[in-house]
């Protein structure tokens, strides 16, 4: 860990232990140890700790069946292409041109588009995104809504962007657990020697304000999917703030009182998004790792983005895993014939 790092982590590090040992039956003093065990050993982020329940699984061997940041990153650069490659799909607009066929919604390239073309893109949209090629977590994404007496000024703003995209209108259903932003599924998918694996299912959704999912945020929060399409945890909120009054688990939804956690939810058009990534994954011998945001608009599933360096939280959380009370390691390297560790680097 970078000094200029530690400061800030030892301090949050600090108020996550006083609020864990608030809610369980765990010392401080045992809770703030741990925490600064596992960022050695593990290289756990804090977030980490406390979204895959290390307050709870402390047994080692519980542990070392989770794939942390080196497994991770050693999955990746095994399964993608390295990153230097031309062409590396991190670059938003270059993933569009690959699969653009799913996205089902009016995009534009900014480069490759005539001031008429932008003109016109913002006069049939009264909201789009703008985004950079590369950015990433929501970062370098603006919201625009246009006004009509002033197009010059959404024109201005959308050209300091690399892609334009129309606003996805949500499947009515969605917007009953998340009624403020477009929920966003998180598919995380490897393909080795032709075989494809998908691993366990999460959404994003917005639980209070206004905001951008793929945002980190007080806002957003992830719900635990199973086989079946059906919500099967809490929105559980990835705490930032670590004040002990702030609830991150909630079974119902604040604003809509709709339930989240019994089981009863069933996302729309479930076996039709499964079938797209089948078919995406199947067309796609480039890369192997690929982490994808899915929405759904009542027309049906239609793609976000995509991201090869999707990352390795979203599978491993504590309502996937107490599942099978095993973390996702083994069924990995069982999927790659060998330990992660092992893997070799293209």
């Amino acid at each position: 860990m970078k000094l200029k790092n530690a400061l800030p982590f030892l301090k949050d590090a600090w108020r996550a232990a006083k609020k864990q040992a608030r809610l369980g039956d765990r010392s401080f003093l045992d809770l703030y140890t741990d925490i600064i065990r596992c960022k050695f050993k593990y290289k756990t982020a804090l977030s980490d700790y406390l979204l895959f329940n290390f307050m709870e699984y402390r047994d080692p061997k519980m542990r070392k069946e989770y794939i942390f940041s080196d497994d991770w990153v050693q999955l990746v650069h095994n399964l993608n292409p390295p990153n230097s490659t031309p062409g590396f799909l991190s670059d938003k607009v270059l993933a569009y041109k690959r699969f653009q066929k799913y996205f089902y919604r009016d995009v534009l390239i900014v480069a490759d588009s005539t001031d008429e073309a932008i003109r016109k893109f913002c006069e049939t949209h009264e909201v789009f995104y703008a985004k950079k090629a590369w950015s990433f977590a929501g970062r370098d994404v603006e919201k625009i809504k246009v006004d009509p007496n002033n197009i010059e000024d959404a024109i201005v703003r959308a050209k300091q962007y690399d892609m334009l995209e129309e606003e996805i209108v949500q499947h009515p259903v969605m917007d009953t657990v998340s009624p403020n932003a477009v929920a966003s599924f998180r598919f995380t998918i490897l393909k080795y020697e032709g075989r494809i694996l998908i691993l366990p299912l999460s959404v994003r959704i917005a639980l209070f304000d206004d905001v951008d999912i793929i945002k980190m945020g007080q806002s957003s929060s992830c719900v635990a999917i199973d086989e079946e399409g059906y919500f099967i945890s809490p929105a559980v909120v990835n705490d930032s703030v670590f004040d002990p009054d702030f609830e991150t688990r909630y079974d119902y939804h604040p604003i809509t009182g709709v339930a989240i956690s019994d089981g009863s939810f069933k996302v729309p058009f479930y076996k039709e998004m499964v079938d797209m990534m089948i078919e995406i994954t199947e067309g796609e011998d480039e890369y192997g790792h690929l982490g994808w945001d899915i929405a759904i608009s009542d027309k049906g599933p239609c793609v976000i983005e995509g991201n090869p360096w999707g990352h390795y939280d979203f599978y491993q959380y504590y309502d996937h895993v107490k599942r099978t009370n095993q973390g996702i390691r083994p069924t990995i390297e069982a999927f790659m014939g060998r330990p992660i560790r092992e893997l070799p680097i293209k």
